[in-house]
């Protein structure tokens, strides 16, 4: 009778439920695309200098990459619009460049779009591929962090 309850126990512990794989991995390797969705580059650029396993290190790379590129965006559409109004109030400037500058801009403006939509997208798929154990690098996103070291 009690090598029926053994063998059942053993049996029980080695299948475990899909839940019990967050106890393999630390909550902060896991939450910071959320982080990222919060504080831009600021909290994956912290937690990347400071963790010290190389699971929360991966997905913090990965996450301050996608928010850079992001904040990088939001930047030089803004500068160029900036750049387009001073311009366009300068009396020899012909207005041929000021159209082409207000279409580009426009372009800009619509791919800033589109990528904020993905910013909502994407650290939730890369949360959950991290809940799974793996460190889902963005799409299309250089390694800035490569770039620094």
């Amino acid at each position: 009778m009690s090598t029926e309850h053994d063998s059942t126990s053993a049996a029980e512990s080695t299948t475990e439920p899909g839940p019990s794989l967050l106890t393999e991995r630390p909550l902060l390797g896991i939450f910071v695309h959320l982080l990222g969705l919060l504080t831009s580059i600021v909290g994956p650029g912290v937690l990347y200098l400071v963790s010290s396993r190389e699971f929360t290190r991966q997905n913090a790379r990965n996450a301050f990459n996608w928010q850079l590129l992001l904040a990088l965006s939001w930047t030089g559409v803004l500068v160029a619009m900036v750049g387009w109004i001073l311009l366009a109030e300068l009396p020899l400037v012909p207005d041929l460049l000021a159209i082409a500058m207000f279409l580009v801009i426009f372009l800009a403006m619509f791919g800033l779009i589109v990528l904020s939509f993905c910013n909502l997208l994407f650290p939730l798929v890369a949360t959950g591929k991290a809940i799974f154990g793996s460190a889902w690098s963005y799409p299309l996103v250089p390694d800035f962090l490569a770039y620094l070291e």
